[in-house]
């Protein structure tokens, strides 16, 4: 048994990483197309049909760009704040004003821990220019990993939750 983390993509064109364990695989944001990260996440040796859940941190374009095409194709539950998606389905907007839809949505709130199979999560707020931005800490096999980013600077707590 082992818990990884995989980093997909990194920086303002996409982000995307994997944290998993022998029985569960979330995909953390989802900023690079849907043929980008399918292509990704084979490079890395993971079955697509092994994603248990996508999480997204916020709102921004370079957090979520693939993230319709991903939730359709994957048919998994998606995890955000109740404001990212509602800033989510306002800039995803057509010219007839119709908002996408997520079939398989999963609201959750910062400060309240939630499990996705054998993975703990815990969501904490992060200083950011989104209407909701948050971090993650993941636990599972006695293993605590911290996920944020986009932080212009560390408050103490971020640090807290990062155990730093």
């Amino acid at each position: 048994m082992s818990v990884s983390v995989s980093i997909l993509a990194s920086g303002s064109r996409g982000n995307s990483a994997v944290v998993a364990t022998s029985s569960t695989c979330i995909l953390v944001d989802a900023g690079v197309s849907g043929r980008e990260t399918f292509k990704r996440l084979i490079a890395t040796g993971l079955d697509l049909h092994s994603i248990s859940a996508i999480l997204i941190t916020h709102e921004h374009a370079d957090h979520v760009a693939g993230l319709q095409r991903l939730a359709t194709k994957l048919r998994v539950p998606v995890f955000m704040t109740g404001a990212t998606h509602q800033a989510w389905r306002r800039a995803l907007r057509d010219e007839e004003g119709n908002c996408p839809k997520l079939e398989r949505l999963e609201l959750f709130y910062a400060g309240k821990r939630f499990t996705i199979g054998d993975i703990d999560v815990m969501p904490f707020t992060i200083p950011h220019d989104a209407v909701d931005p948050v971090g993650f800490t993941f636990r599972s096999e006695g293993v605590k990993i911290g996920y944020a980013t986009d932080l212009g600077y560390v408050p103490a707590s971020v640090r807290e939750h990062l155990g730093l």
